[in-house]
């Protein structure tokens, strides 16, 4: 691949990821807070470790995640569905 066909690569990549966070910040503005659960007890619900949760959160594995204002995940508990056992 030649270096400016991977600048426009990475160019597109990076204007998606932006999309995609708009995308996010207005879904966490339309859920209610009550359906947002922090990272404790969402590891507490699926048997996973905090420290894993907060890896797929900040990697994006977990979708549906917002940061409070302490910098915390706050996960929305619709992705429960996809992890509880």
């Amino acid at each position: 691949m030649t270096q400016t066909k991977q600048q426009q690569l990475f160019k597109a990549i990076n204007g998606i990821e932006s999309q995609l966070e708009h995308l996010r910040s207005i879904i966490n503005e339309v859920v209610p807070h009550r359906d947002w659960i922090d990272a404790k007890e969402f590891a507490l619900r699926t048997n996973l470790k905090h420290k894993t949760v907060t890896n797929y959160a900040g990697k994006g594995t977990i979708k549906m995640t917002k940061k409070n204002i302490s910098g915390q995940y706050l996960i929305h508990t619709s992705e429960l569905e996809n992890w509880e056992k």
